[in-house]
């Protein structure tokens, strides 16, 4: 049945590993789809963060510059207006303010600095005003009527980048322009400044984590979502990064963190199926184990009860006449009884260690006279079948144990039982008595079968029979073996086994010293039971 069961599991794995491994390489690609989607959705956001930057610079500038730029036409000549008028409104990134009145053939200059003041330009700057405001001077000349006045921008001289709006009359003929001239690195600085303020305006707490650049190579790196300014300094790019990370890196991270957490669950999952096919085998171990322990039971419960309805049914039809056969008869039957009763006593002390309700009646008791005497009463009824079992007391006296006595008796019975049962050939068995400053030693040694050496650590679980042939042939419950370490161990003590395959076996029970003062034993040191 097991194998059965072992074949079923073994293509129960497949059935399970199969979609589970598809179901990985599924996951597997599906993480690095959503790592390549990460890394195009944080590229995304951050140009679109860098788009919405560059608009609220470049409407800065519009609505900054018109409104510096918007002044009466009838305010051309007055210097002093002009001043108080560009005082009142700065436009971040200034170096000069400009006026220019057309009158026919000639063209009228004033020059303010940012706070106001006239100044003087020097010759690169006024050649690059008088190129920009040219074509507004030809307009004026044409009498070209000029309908809402638009902002231009100049850039053919990239060291000054000038806005303009044309100044006309009531029949929007240009009359003059007004511009600013403005400065490159006051203008890269008011940019970050203002595009700093864009983005704690649009992204609160998330702003911490972006830096701003400026410049017109930010186009090949990659490191920066960039976009171009379209207002003024259209050849510069306005670039956003994310300090914390990359979005490769921050893909991968997103990766890294989804395959650990999926990994975890597979791991968890394949653990739970293993744990599952572990507790299925176990359970059917257990059961299989539970049905040979009926079935063997049940036959050691018929094998004494038949042998005593037989000698009873002869004395009780007369067909025993003589006194010694009544005898034989009667040990028969009390031996039978005696080895029911240990049946019984076993079963019954599992049930109470199962539900933790044994107990033990601890006194002090002479342990030599105790194994002495278990001895003779087990090897009584197997004096007709060539058993020899040899009891050896130790030499010096021993301090009486505080112990069970019938707890201690039973472990000794089961014992002595296994080593009938498994004598094989050879019926000669060994009960030692000794001790050592510690504990006191009893060894039963049989000259049996043995057991194998990968086995000997099971041999004390309940209900596990040793897989050796033999064990076919001989019946048994699988609870000896179990009650005898359990009550060993209650008693402050353990068991000892030394065996090998056709050399047979030696339990050891070892139980500690009492602090009792020592008594002399009553047995010899050499004592034939039987």
């Amino acid at each position: 049945m097991a194998r059965v069961f072992r074949r079923s599991i073994f293509w129960l794995v497949p059935v399970i590993v199969i979609p589970l491994a598809a179901l990985v390489v599924i996951q597997y690609r599906f993480l690095r789809s959503l790592e390549t989607k990460t890394i195009s959705a944080e590229r995304s956001w951050l140009r679109d963060s860098a788009e919405r930057v560059a608009g609220d610079i470049d409407q800065y500038y519009r609505t900054s510059a018109l409104r510096a730029l918007t002044i009466e036409r009838n305010c051309l000549c007055q210097d002093g207006v002009l001043a108080a008028h560009f005082a009142q409104t700065p436009v971040d990134g200034v170096r000069t303010f400009f006026v220019v009145h057309f009158d026919g053939q000639h063209a009228y200059y004033s020059f303010f600095s940012p706070v106001g003041t006239p100044k003087k330009l020097p010759g690169d700057e006024e050649q690059a005003v008088k190129l920009a405001t040219v074509s507004w001077h030809v307009a004026h000349k044409m009498k070209r009527a000029i309908p809402h006045p638009p902002l231009s921008v100049d850039e053919r001289d990239l060291e000054n980048r000038i806005i303009m709006r044309p100044v006309v009359d009531d029949d929007e003929h240009v009359l003059g322009v007004a511009g600013l001239i403005l400065d490159e690195s006051l203008a890269r600085s008011a940019m970050i400044d203002i595009g700093g303020r864009s983005l704690a305006d649009h992204y609160k707490a998330d702003a911490a984590s972006l830096r701003l650049s400026i410049d017109d190579y930010l186009a090949r790196r990659r490191d920066f979502a960039s976009q171009p300014l379209s207002f003024v300094f259209t050849n510069w790019r306005l670039g956003v990064k994310d300090l914390c990370a990359t979005p490769e890196q921050l893909g991968a991270i997103s990766f890294k963190h989804n395959a650990l957490l999926g990994g975890g669950v597979m791991i968890v999952l394949f653990g739970a199926i293993g744990l599952a096919i572990q507790a299925a085998s176990r359970q059917l171990k257990l059961s299989q184990m539970k049905s040979d322990f009926v079935s063997n039971v049940s036959h050691e419960l018929r094998t004494p009860l038949a042998s005593i309805r037989v000698f009873g049914e002869y004395m009780r039809l007369g067909r025993v006449i003589t006194e010694e056969k009544v005898r034989e008869y009667g040990e028969y039957i009390e031996a039978e009884s005696r080895r029911l009763t240990q049946l019984i006593n076993n079963i019954l002390d599992f049930s109470k260690i199962e539900s933790a309700q044994k107990k033990y009646k601890m006194a002090e008791e002479d342990i030599v006279e105790l194994a002495h005497d278990t001895v003779c009463a087990f090897a009584m009824p197997l004096r007709d079948k060539d058993y020899g079992i040899a009891f050896t007391a130790p030499a010096a006296m021993l301090p009486p144990l505080i112990l069970d006595r019938d707890a201690i008796a039973q472990v000794l019975m089961n014992l002595l039982d296994n080593a009938v049962k498994y004598s094989g050939g050879n019926k000669n068995v060994d009960v030692i008595v000794s001790a050592d400053d510690e504990s006191v030693r009893i060894a039963v040694h049989d000259r049996g079968i043995g057991i194998p050496a990968s086995e000997q650590k099971k041999i004390f679980d309940k209900f596990y029979r040793v897989s050796s042939g033999l064990v076919h042939d001989v019946k048994g419950s699988g609870l000896g073996l179990a009650i005898v370490n359990h009550v060993v161990k209650a008693h402050g003590g353990r068991v000892e086994v030394n065996s090998a395959l056709s050399q047979g076996s030696t339990f050891t029970i070892v139980l500690p010293k009492g602090e009792a003062a020592a008594v002399p034993s009553p047995k010899t040191n050499e004592t034939e039971a039987a």
